[in-house]
């Protein structure tokens, strides 16, 4: 059976396909009888759910189940989608892909890491290329790289985000350094693969997109250098001073007080990196608003609370 994704959902559809449980609660009715209500998401949508007639013995022996095979059938409700559920079943938890019910990257997670990899192996700094080389050994935290989202709202918050948005910062580096002959073209590309490293831990994925207690206790820039600490430790004479400028480019990256940074940029590299993670998260956010504006026929979006302003949605229109 073909799968048909939330997104595609109309009133009378029947329904029968795993779905991601994002939250679902036993409710009573005004009669006494119960009712499981609940929230059912893929990659492309959420939808309110409800099966009537169920017990807390049922609803008990589904409660640590993350993912279910529903049966049911659509309808409007107070001018709204819902599902009404037939049946709930468990599966195998195992043989779920995440990017089936999670946003993720549209591009080939494997070519842009190759591709970050190129970028990041011109490093010839004898110790920064040895760092970056112990990284690439380290293939657990790797995956989490590939995998991780890159916020959980803000900009590239999908799978694959935090790789998406490091190759795209990566490739602004490598343009702009031969602009600047006293850039450290080396630092600055080491400085960006490992800016938002501490979001492996800082972001959960496994429901829906989150912070983990780690992330809400420490933060990402914390985190990313405590992770940048212990892959030093495992080189001999790393020279202190050269990790120092490194750890800072990681806690100066957003570039402001008032925007999370405990440290102002005090390095030309440092201040690149500001400015290039920046451009390419604003971009990003700035297309993401204009692509999921409803209003296809006004030129401009609704105000966004983040721009602070609406925006124009036609300046490509006049590209020759």
């Amino acid at each position: 059976m073909i799968r048909k994704y939330i997104s595609q959902f109309g009133s009378g559809d029947v329904i029968d396909s795993i779905f991601l449980v994002q939250r679902k609660e036993l409710r009573t009715t005004k009669n006494g009888s119960l009712y499981i209500q609940t929230q059912l998401a893929d990659r492309t949508g959420v939808i309110d759910a409800r099966m009537w007639d169920a017990s807390s013995h049922f609803f008990e022996s589904l409660a640590d189940e993350s993912f279910l095979r529903v049966k049911g059938k659509t309808e409007i409700y107070q001018n709204r989608m819902q599902l009404i559920i037939i049946s709930l079943a468990k599966i195998d938890q195992s043989e779920i892909k995440l990017a089936d019910y999670l946003p993720s990257t549209k591009r080939n997670v494997n070519d842009m890491f190759a591709e970050l990899k190129t970028i990041v192996n011109t490093i010839k700094q004898p110790h920064l290329k040895k760092f970056v080389t112990i990284f690439f050994e380290d293939k657990e935290l790797c995956k989490k790289f590939c995998t991780a989202p890159a916020a959980v709202q803000y900009h590239h918050a999908f799978l694959g985000g935090l790789l998406e948005h490091t190759l795209s910062v990566a490739q602004l580096g490598v343009k702009i350094a031969p602009l600047y002959p006293n850039l450290n073209r080396d630092l600055l590309i080491c400085g960006i693969l490992f800016h938002d490293i501490g979001k492996v831990t800082e972001l959960c994925y496994d429901r829906n997109l989150h912070y983990s207690d780690e992330g809400q206790l420490v933060g990402h820039l914390i985190s990313g250098i405590q992770i940048v600490d212990e892959k030093a430790k495992l080189i001999e004479g790393f020279p202190k001073t050269l990790l120092d400028l490194l750890k800072h480019m990681i806690l100066s990256h957003h570039g402001e007080y008032e925007w999370g940074s405990p440290k102002l940029p005090m390095t030309v590299e440092a201040l690149t990196l500001h400015y290039l993670d920046n451009l390419d998260a604003k971009i990003h956010a700035f297309n993401k608003a204009i692509a999921n504006d409803k209003d296809t026929k006004d030129n401009w979006t609704g105000f966004n609370k983040m721009f602070e302003r609406k925006l124009f949605k036609k300046s490509s229109d006049y590209v020759d």
